[in-house]
């Protein structure tokens, strides 16, 4: 069973996902983008860069996801999921025969991976998302213009309204985990809920 947390740049998807995992005692399963060899590069200069910024987060993201056994009895939470790479190549990559290399990648991919089992939307305002951006003081992620972000914050938007499976919006403006951790329990519940209706 795979609860994947998702949601924009800065919109609290770690922080969500240890707290939820900790609440629920599940296995927790964080991206690992430090590991990525691009990322910075990508900042610095994103049209020269995203064809390898964007296949190496598929592959990343594919490594780490093939971990998650679908048929254990096992919970894990992440804060990540494969759907992710689709929204940043149709943003990043500009070519089409590199799109279309990519798309035919991403599909061998999530053959091989578990789909969520319920998605959790971080949902905020572009605002609020450039406020954590800024508190956070990631060198890379300051240099980036923030009109970039709120494509990416639009992109996430349109994902999980045609997202099919079971979901849930939380709105990240109303719900504060750092400063009422109760939260982890309402949430809970909502995904509970999702699980029962689903099955």
């Amino acid at each position: 069973m795979l609860i994947a947390i998702e949601g924009c740049i800065g919109a609290g998807k770690s922080t969500v996902a240890k707290g939820l995992a900790e609440y629920r005692k599940s296995d927790l399963l964080l991206e690992r983008f430090e590991e990525h060899p691009f990322l910075k590069l990508f900042y610095g200069d994103p049209s020269e860069t995203a064809t390898e910024t964007e296949v190496a987060f598929l592959l990343l993201h594919y490594s780490q996801l093939r971990t998650v056994n679908s048929a254990s009895p096992r919970e894990t939470v992440a804060d990540f999921h494969l759907s992710k790479d689709l929204l940043y190549a149709e943003l990043n990559l500009t070519d089409s025969r590199t799109k279309a290399g990519f798309f035919h990648l991403y599909e061998y991919f999530a053959e091989r991976v578990p789909s969520p089992t319920v998605l959790v939307y971080l949902s905020a305002q572009t605002d609020l998302i450039l406020e954590r951006i800024r508190q956070r003081n990631r060198d890379f992620e300051a240099a980036i213009d923030p009109a970039y972000y709120a494509r990416v914050n639009e992109a996430y938007d349109t994902l999980f309204a045609r997202y099919s499976g079971a979901k849930l919006s939380i709105p990240m403006e109303e719900w504060d985990f750092v400063k009422q951790p109760i939260l982890y329990e309402e949430l809970s519940a909502l995904i509970d809920i999702q699980l029962k209706s689903y099955k």
